[in-house]
């Protein structure tokens, strides 16, 4: 009650909607409606395809061993291993969290399904950098890392990750629902000193250094190989009728080991291609009010991201004839092995 030239009056009271919640909630309709089936189906689809692409991949290198460089292969196998651990744990989450319109698993998992999220994105971009440095040591430096070396640096990598997945738990920066609140990140638009902080940190470390990394790394490459294919189209001019089945071998693993550069050099721009847009989105989070006003904007771009774990499974499925041949050989062997579970008596 309010008092006016002693006469009481009573308090005017809002209760009833204002226009802004009647956009929000007409905003959260049409992501029913629309967006939430499509999503959540493509979504599914995705986690889908990156577990079982994944683990086919893994199981296959681990078995068949495809590729005759074992510092590649065991580099091959943590990426495959990371990507399957993302998609089999983050993703199904977000899926079912698509599919009911908001996160339904509770504060606990949203901090656990962001820190999940996190680690093993940073993890699998600086595997992507690894690989970038192995394959610029053997081509350009004419060196070839060991398996002992690379499984320090992998040691490493796994370490640095969980440390920045890990921080935000503890207080440096924080977690938190984006978007529409169906999947989870850092605290992108909290601008305090101590998260801007870690987010500069996270970007210069687990993403614009590796991407440093692999530009450097493969131009380098591509120049020499343009050098290499000048000097052989001279050499088969003024050599044209000498035959050596060493040289044809040579040409053999020359011509192999450059398809499988081109292989990486597509899944490092597949990866990036995914992650690039939110990294983006979250710049321009930090310093507009643009992404938090319309949630679309940073619900995409990171549904996109995650979709990542499946591109590179797509690329060796249609690039590399030795991964393409090892999981082939692989499904054979599971068909094979049901076939004698299921008619055994």
């Amino acid at each position: 009650m309010a008092v006016v030239d002693n006469v009481t009056v009573p308090q005017i009271r809002d209760s009833g909607p204002t226009l802004n919640d009647l956009l929000e909630d007409q905003e959260e309709l049409l992501l029913g409606m629309g967006l939430r089936i499509s999503l959540s189906i493509a979504m599914g689809c995705v986690c889908v395809g990156s577990v079982f692409g994944n683990l086919l991949v893994l199981i296959s290198l681990v078995r068949e061993r495809p590729l005759p460089n074992p510092a590649v292969q065991l580099i091959f196998r943590h990426l495959s291993l990371a990507n399957f651990l993302l998609a089999c744990i983050g993703e199904p989450l977000v899926v079912i969290s698509l599919a009911s319109g908001k996160w339904v698993w509770g504060e606990s998992m949203r901090l656990f399904e962001a820190f999940w999220v996190t680690t093993f994105g940073l993890l699998s971009m600086m595997i992507l950098a690894l690989i970038s440095l192995e394959q610029y040591s053997r081509f350009v430096r004419q060196k070839q890392l060991r398996t002992v070396q690379v499984a320090v640096i992998l040691s490493g990598i796994y370490l640095l990750a969980l440390i920045f997945g890990v921080s935000p738990l503890l207080g440096w920066c924080g977690y938190g629902p984006e978007g529409y609140g169906v999947s989870n990140s850092l605290l992108w638009n909290e601008l305090t000193d101590n998260s801007a902080s870690y987010i500069v940190t996270v970007m210069i470390v687990g993403y614009f250094f590796p991407l440093v990394i692999i530009t450097y790394c493969y131009r380098s490459i591509y120049q020499l190989v343009q050098a290499q294919s000048n000097v052989a189209i001279v050499r088969t001019m003024v050599s044209v009728n000498v035959t050596s089945l060493a040289v044809n071998r040579n040409h053999s693993l020359i011509v192999q080991e450059r398809k499988l550069a081109t292989t990486i050099t597509f899944v490092i721009l597949s990866f990036f291609f995914a992650w690039t847009p939110y990294v983006l989105i979250n710049l321009l989070n930090m310093f507009t009010t643009w992404v938090v006003k319309y949630k679309i904007l940073a619900t995409i771009p990171a549904l996109f991201a995650k979709s990542s774990t499946l591109w590179w499974i797509i690329i060796y499925s249609m690039m590399d004839k030795r991964i393409k041949k090892a999981c082939r050989k692989t499904c054979e062997h599971f068909q094979r092995a049901l076939r004698i579970w299921y008619f055994s008596s």
